[in-house]
Order: C-alpha cells, then structure tokens, then sequence
C-alpha cells in the first residue's frame, strides 16, 4: 500500500507537471482606459507564437503579456514574460540620436533592416512584494543610472540584472524621430546575446504601425540575417 500511495503521488506530481506545460501562452491583457492608444498594436506584435523560439527556447510559454510593470510617461510599453526571459517593447519619444548622446550607456551603433540603431545596456531593479522579489526593468531612460564602474560594456552591474537594449528608428531617414526600443533581460542574471536581439527585432519592428520599410524588408518579413 504504501508503495502504491508513493506511486500514485509521482503520477500525481508528473501529471501536474505535464498540465502546466500544457498550459497555452498567455495572451496580451486587454488595454485599460489609461493606456496609450497603440498598446494593443504593439503587444500582439511582440506577443507572437514564434516569440519563444526567436529567444531560443522553443518549447517556452509566455506567462504574461501586457503593459510593462515599471514605466513612466506617456510612450506605450508592452512587456511579455516567458521563463526567466523578459522582453519589453517601447514606442519611444526616445530617439537614436539622444542614447547616441548618452556615453554612459555605452552605446555602439549598428543597424536593422536598413534603420540607423544602437545598442546599449542598463540594469534592473529588483522590489520585494507579497509574492516574493520581483526583477523589473525600469522604462524610464533618462533617469537610470548605470554605473560607470562598469568593465565589460554589455554588464552593468546596477542594482540588478543587465539589460540588453536595442533602440531602432522608426524612419531610416530620421535617426532623430521616433524610435522603437527592444529590451531583453534574464531574471537569472545571464547575458542576453546580440544576435538574439537582432533576430527579435528584425522578425517584430515590421509589424508595428510607424515602421518605414526600406529595400531591406520591403514586405516586412526579412530575417535578422539581414540587419
């Protein structure tokens, strides 16, 4: 008997198990009367099936998707959590050229698609809650503070984990207009790879309502190959 109750609680345990992986991803939170009017275009953008292979874990499922948990202003910020991987989508009144003006943050320019970008990296913060800690990403740029210590420019030792961060501009032609920003982070505290953020944003940017096409992705669908 009590080999068959201890048989029955494995069974139990891998059954329950097997439900939460079954479980389907989450689907974006409906947009509440305060959010900006393009929260809803660019949460089912970045909220897409392939999001999880795109970050290299195929079989992961989103556990959240909505507005970002930390944001201030009035740029619309989606945020989806799969994993120990957190990505945040932000139109930004933020451009190419003001992080270009930021040495702090150690950006390094490159390109998406044809669009002038930068990368660049900040940090998390890490709150205490009823549930336990929480790691969140501060969508605040002007007002992070990175620490200059930093010996590595894709660490930023903060006050939490490192996050990657890839600012694009919407028009090729108007590196100082809108932007969107792309921000990978791990709860973990392990590096996010440049490629990964790339590939990310050149499956997602061409989606979103703003983005000028270029010859590059003409029908919005070229591969990161192509940044």
């Amino acid at each position: 008997m009590l080999l068959a109750a201890i048989g029955l609680g494995a069974w139990m345990m891998l059954d329950r198990t097997d439900q939460e992986q079954d479980q389907p991803s989450a689907a974006c939170a409906a947009p509440r009367p305060t959010d900006p009017p393009n929260y809803a275009a660019l949460c089912a953008a970045l909220n897409r099936p392939d999001l999880p292979g795109l970050l290299g874990t195929p079989q992961g499922r989103v556990l959240s998707a909505g507005p970002a948990l930390l944001a201030f202003g009035t740029d619309a910020t989606v945020e989806v959590r799969l994993g120990t991987s957190v990505v945040s989508l932000t139109d930004s009144s933020t451009t190419v050229k003001d992080i270009a003006d930021m040495p702090e943050f150690r950006p390094r320019p490159t390109a998406v698609l044809g669009h002038g970008a930068l990368t660049y990296t900040t940090s998390t913060v890490t709150l205490g809650s009823g549930g336990g800690p929480q790691t969140l990403f501060v969508h605040d740029l002007p007002g992070a503070t990175p620490s200059p210590a930093a010996t590595d420019d894709r660490t930023s030792p903060g006050s939490g984990a490192p996050v990657r961060n890839l600012v694009v501009a919407q028009d090729p032609k108007a590196p100082g207009g809108r932007a969107f920003d792309l921000a990978v982070f791990h709860t973990d505290g392990q590096p996010v790879d440049d490629a990964l953020l790339h590939q990310v944003a050149a499956a997602v940017m061409p989606t979103l309502p703003g983005w000028v096409a270029t010859p590059s992705d003409p029908s919005g669908s070229a591969s990161a190959a192509s940044h």
